[in-house]
């Protein structure tokens, strides 16, 4: 499998070349176009493409879809997958050590080798402005992931602090919690308000921009719904 990311970082669209038998699982509706020769397969998918309902039904919980697509190859071809929200898109290679912990609604494909499970955040997840259900994935090969607006990354030793509503993925051996940005006058007129302090030492990556926020600002600016 080769992957190359196009029209970063604003409109990217990520181009998955496979081999005969290569197969990749995206979220459904991520599909852009392929060749004639990939089939696509909709279920429950689990490591190695296995079904797995229980996993699919707490993807749910995460914000992602309960069924994916699996993209597969016979001989070489290709399939070109984008998020749905306009931005840019990550390739985090996995190999088999750390978990990658991914917000929910960020997940965008992978390949078979990978293993997506849920888990629940704690309330900390519900006031980082992120879900309180994330996908965590184990396991090797090539995992894409998704942001609103530009993504990049840090390798944080020790601490760092992101605004909440910024975090795409982080490494799990990074914990976090959400504070105040400092006192409770900066906290509440800053315009900041809570952030998300990381301890540990591993890598995370963060979104330019904030769908939450960018949702409540657009939502002010449409008329009301006629009854």
């Amino acid at each position: 499998m080769r992957i190359e990311i196009q029209h970063r970082p604003s409109y990217a669209v990520a181009d998955v070349h496979l081999g005969d038998g290569e197969a990749v699982i995206s979220e459904g509706g991520a599909m852009v176009c392929m060749s004639t020769n990939v089939s696509v397969e909709t279920s429950t998918f689990s490591r190695g493409g296995g079904g797995g309902l229980l996993k699919a039904a707490k993807r749910l919980l995460a914000g992602e879809n309960f069924f994916l697509n699996k993209f597969t190859a016979s001989g070489d071809g290709h399939v070109s997958l984008a998020p749905t929200l306009i931005g840019d898109i990550e390739h985090i290679q996995l190999d088999g050590g750390k978990a990658v912990i991914v917000q929910g609604s960020s997940f965008l494909a992978g390949s078979t080798g990978l293993d997506l499970d849920t888990q629940f955040a704690g309330f900390k997840g519900l006031f980082s402005g992120e879900n309180i259900f994330w996908i965590k994935v184990t396991g090797t090969g090539d995992l894409l992931v998704n942001s609103f607006g530009g993504v990049f990354s840090v390798d944080v030793d020790g601490e760092y602090v992101v605004d909440t509503g910024h975090i795409v993925a982080y490494e799990e051996s990074l914990e976090f919690k959400p504070q105040k940005v400092g006192g409770w006058k900066a906290t509440l007129l800053s315009g900041e308000g809570l952030v998300c302090k990381f301890t540990g030492k591993g890598k995370l990556w963060m979104q330019t921009h904030n769908a939450p926020g960018f949702g409540q600002f657009l939502g002010a600016k449409l008329p009301p719904r006629e009854r």
